[in-house]
């Protein structure tokens, strides 16, 4: 009996023993963690976001998993897309900015001592509309404000750049230059950023240059050219006007960078001011340069069909006046017909 006792004895101490040795051995271990916690961590990743277009426009959403490595210091290391739930690689790219901008992090532990630990973090991109700046969720940039330089061509009512009866209305087109500034716009948007009405204001400069043999002459009841002996360097008829734009546009993206856009419709003007420019010398060598301003039976109101096509910051366009240049009954019918280069303001706004 006394004998059975002492093994139960020494079985209960060589137990407890094991199991004594089995508990100093196990390890106590913290993870990595972001300074201020879980919530300070969802604040910074909010903060820091911005919403890729090219996922917003195709309506993805979900989880971007980064997987980073902390080192005993907190710094972050070897970061890479572990899985990219959203089907749009943009989030991942995103994703992994962000991470990148992230402070030093609390180092994980193991018994108390710091060590490098791989951390998981999820990124959401589950977004609803009220996270979405107003910029990107409500308003689409149109493509008119900006400038726009190029040349005019003067055309029949055939369009024609030839006038056999009335030679003096045929224009040097490299001296017809023209320059807009569109000031204001607005985008009435149809179908999300890809359809919508552009409209908005500008001023146009437009200056026709004519044939240095001929003069151009105007009254109240009609308006030509006569032939003269002058020694005519410059010739030009301009006009300065405002404009109102109501355009169809099509854009590929709600914002002007790497944006592909094209848009058709009408242009009105009116003509506030126009005047005529001569320098050459006289008949007797001469030098002379003079401006006549005079309303030379132009009309102030006028409407030109337009199609602009263009991606980012730079376009092309071409616009042809419906309306004769002069007023009705004054001369043959004269239709510019305009081509230029726009620059876009928007972009540099980006």
């Amino acid at each position: 009996m006394i004998k059975s006792v002492s093994i139960s004895l020494l079985f209960i101490v060589f137990v407890f023993r094991i199991f004594s040795q089995e508990l100093t051995n196990i390890s106590t271990t913290n993870d990595a963690e972001f300074p201020g916690g879980e919530i300070a961590l969802n604040k910074f990743i909010k903060d820091n976001m911005i919403i890729p277009e090219s996922c917003l426009n195709e309506g993805k959403t979900g989880f971007v998993y980064v997987r980073f490595t902390v080192d005993t210091t907190g710094q972050i290391s070897d970061i890479f897309i572990d899985s990219n739930q959203t089907n749009c690689k943009d989030y991942g790219m995103e994703a992994k900015r962000i991470v990148q901008l992230m402070p030093l992090w609390i180092p994980g532990k193991i018994n108390g001592e710091p060590v490098k630990i791989s951390y998981l973090l999820p990124v959401d991109f589950g977004f609803s509309e009220a996270d979405v700046p107003e910029k990107t969720s409500k308003y689409v940039e149109p493509n008119w404000a900006g400038f726009e330089l190029g040349i005019t061509q003067l055309m029949n009512s055939s369009f024609e750049s030839t006038f056999n009866e009335n030679r003096y209305w045929e224009n040097v087109v490299e001296k017809s230059w023209f320059l807009n500034y569109n000031f204001l716009e607005y985008k009435l948007p149809i179908y999300k950023q890809y359809l919508g009405i552009t409209t908005g204001m500008g001023y146009s400069w437009q200056g026709v240059s004519f044939l240095s043999k001929f003069e151009l002459m105007a009254n109240s009841d009609t308006v030509y050219a006569n032939s003269t002996a002058l020694d005519l360097k410059r010739n030009k008829l301009t006009a300065h006007y405002l404009t109102l734009p109501l355009l169809l546009e099509f854009c590929s993206k709600r914002d002007t960078y790497k944006n592909f856009y094209f848009s058709s419709g009408v242009i009105g003007s009116w003509k506030f001011s126009s005047y005529s420019f001569q320098k050459g010398k006289d008949l007797s060598g001469n030098s002379f340069a003079h401006y006549v301003y005079s309303n030379y039976n132009l009309r102030n109101l006028n409407l030109d069909f337009v199609v602009r096509i263009g991606y980012s910051y730079l376009g092309v366009f071409t616009s042809y006046q419906l309306s004769s240049l002069f007023r009705k009954d004054k001369t043959v019918p004269i239709h510019p017909l305009r081509i230029g280069l726009t620059i876009n303001m928007d972009y540099f706004k980006e």
